[in-house]
């Protein structure tokens, strides 16, 4: 008996423990739609030791699982919990800065052109991109990484984009062209700033060749680099080829304050202080992570809206430095 004890020690307490976390775990798993799989690399228990153990029929150490699975029930308890403290910002608004880019989105859909945005990090530019492509047809964002160093991987990238089955590789310029000719059209280039001269112009060709509108948004690297292309004769078409360009280094403050009012941000002092923040780098988005942190604050204090003592806390939790005196 004793040899048997030690190879599985379980003991009545952990075999009623396990029959009621299979019980908590199992409703969970039906709740929010999880695969058994997705909670066993979660929780670092093997897919087909939590198999058998949900299913009463695991032949190993039972205190073991059980242990690993109440840590992670509990973990994801923790963050059910602070996920419904966050507050959110709210859903996309059309502040001026993002009217004028829709603008530019229009313009060259319906030409077909060329266009440009450029701006500040943070003050709308991939929100309005996304929201674009959502409420108008053939509409295709290609988000550019720091690896699209050359004219194929920005073609590969856009036929992933425009969702074209793949082919031979020579002939991946061709199949582009042949897929967006007669959509009428819209690329809309997010992080342009990522390519180099070569890549902004393969996309020239495409709208040249397919006669569909492109814009190109990203930051104030982006405006200098196609602005100095005119100075340059291999992609001086390039500078010519763009019809509209807006730029936007910070928000207006329209944006600030109606996206303050649709928070509910009431208090005079939180709101200059918020406008304050959202004139910094990461402008609109900064503003918005500082009062969802410090509305969080406050809910967990039991209170509904956002104090300057929480906004305070807020930035120094985001930016670990103290909120300068001219912002209080």
């Amino acid at each position: 008996m004793s040899e048997i004890a030690e190879i599985n020690p379980d003991t009545e307490a952990h075999v009623e423990r396990a029959r009621v976390l299979r019980v908590e775990l199992q409703a969970l798993i039906d709740r929010d739609g999880l695969s058994v799989r997705t909670v066993a690399e979660q929780s670092n228990i093997g897919y087909s030791t939590l198999n058998s153990w949900l299913n009463d029929s695991y032949p190993g150490r039972t205190d073991n699982v059980n242990t690993k699975v109440e840590t992670w029930l509990k973990a994801q308890s923790s963050r059910e919990r602070l996920k419904r403290s966050v507050a959110k910002a709210p859903d996309f608004l059309e502040l001026p800065s993002a009217e004028t880019f829709m603008t530019v989105f229009e313009f060259c859909q319906a030409g077909p052109d060329m266009g440009l945005i450029t701006g500040g990090a943070g003050i709308g530019k991939t929100t309005a991109c996304e929201q674009y492509q959502k409420r108008s047809p053939n509409v295709w964002v290609t988000t550019c990484v720091t690896t699209m160093t050359s004219p194929s991987s920005v073609l590969n990238r856009v036929r992933l984009d425009i969702e074209l089955a793949e082919g031979r590789a020579r002939d991946l310029e061709e199949d582009i062209v042949r897929r967006l000719r007669g959509t009428g059209g819209l690329l809309i280039v997010d992080e342009a700033q990522h390519l180099r001269k070569e890549g902004i112009d393969t996309l020239r060709m495409l709208h040249d060749r397919a006669k569909i509108g492109v814009v190109f948004v990203g930051n104030e690297s982006l405006r200098k680099r196609i602005e100095g292309m005119s100075r340059d004769a291999d992609f001086a078409m390039i500078f010519s080829r763009v019809g509209m360009r807006k730029k936007r280094d910070r928000p207006i403050t329209r944006d600030i304050a109606m996206l303050l009012d649709a928070w509910g941000v009431n208090d005079r002092q939180c709101r200059e202080t918020l406008r304050w923040i959202a004139l910094q780098p990461g402008a609109l988005r900064q503003m918005n992570k500082v009062l969802s942190y410090a509305r969080m604050l406050a809910r967990g204090d039991g209170r509904d809206a956002e104090t300057m003592r929480d906004i305070e806390s807020a930035w120094k939790e985001l930016t670990s430095g103290e909120l300068p005196a001219r912002a209080v």
